[in-house]
C-alpha cells in the first residue's frame, strides 16, 4: 500500500520509466509466453490433484475476490463509498455511506438478521470484520478489529485488534486501544 501511495506522487513519465526498469531482461512477448505456460502447468496440476482426491476434491466455486454478494434479495450498497478494496467482502445488506472506505481483506456482513451501515467517511481497516453493526461517521476501525451486533459513535477509533461484543456500544468520539474489548451489553467506552 505505501508502495502504491509513494508512486500516485511522482508523475505519470517517473513512473514508466520505473516500470521499464523494473521488467524482466528480454522481450516482453518472451515474458508473456512464458507466464501463460506456467499457469497452464498449474492448472494441470491441479487438475491431477482433483484426480486424486476424488469424491473428496475441493472445487472452488467463488470467483476471488468476491467483493459484493446479495443475501436474501439484499445486495450492498457502496455507490457512495470512496473505496473499497479488491479482496474486501460485503455481504448481504450493507451501507456505506459517502467516502466511506472498506480496505484489503475486511468482512462487512449484514447476513445475520440485522443490517451493517457504516457513515460517512469511515475507514474500516485490513482484515477487520464488522457483523450487524451501526458505525458512524468519520470513524476509524483499524485492521483486525471485531466488532459484532454493535453500535460505533461518530468519530471513535476502534483500534488495531480491537474487540467489541454483542449489544455493546461505543461513545461518540471515544477511543478503544489497540488489543482493547467492549464486553457484551458494555457501552459507554
Amino acid at each position: 500500500t505505501t508502495r502504491a501511495l509513494a508512486s500516485m506522487s511522482i508523475p505519470a513519465y517517473a513512473r514508466q520509466n520505473l516500470a521499464w526498469a523494473a521488467r524482466p531482461p528480454g522481450p516482453q512477448s518472451f515474458w508473456h509466453a512464458v507466464g501463460t505456460a506456467v499457469r497452464g502447468i498449474g492448472r494441470q496440476i491441479d487438475a491431477v490433484g482433483v484426480g486424486l482426491q476424488g469424491d473428496c476434491a475441493y472445487h472452488e466455486k467463488l470467483v476471488m475476490p468476491v467483493t459484493a454478494v446479495a443475501v436474501g434479495g439484499k445486495a450492498p450498497a457502496i455507490a457512495a463509498a470512496g473505496f473499497v478494496a479488491p479482496s474486501a467482502n460485503l455481504v448481504g445488506d450493507v451501507s456505506m455511506g459517502e467516502g466511506a472506505t472498506a480496505w484489503y481483506a475486511s468482512l462487512l456482513r449484514g447476513d445475520c438478521g440485522k443490517p451493517t451501515s457504516v457513515g460517512a467517511g469511515s475507514q474500516i481497516g485490513d482484515r477487520a470484520t464488522v457483523t450487524s453493526s451501526q458505525i458512524g461517521a468519520q470513524t476509524w476501525i483499524g485492521a483486525g478489529a471485531t466488532l459484532v451486533d454493535c453500535s460505533v459513535g461518530d468519530g471513535a477509533s476502534i483500534g488495531l485488534g480491537a474487540t467489541v461484543c454483542a449489544g455493546a456500544s461505543v461513545a461518540d468520539g471515544a477511543v478503544l486501544t489497540a488489543g482493547g474489548g467492549v464486553a457484551a451489553g458494555g457501552g459507554g467506552t
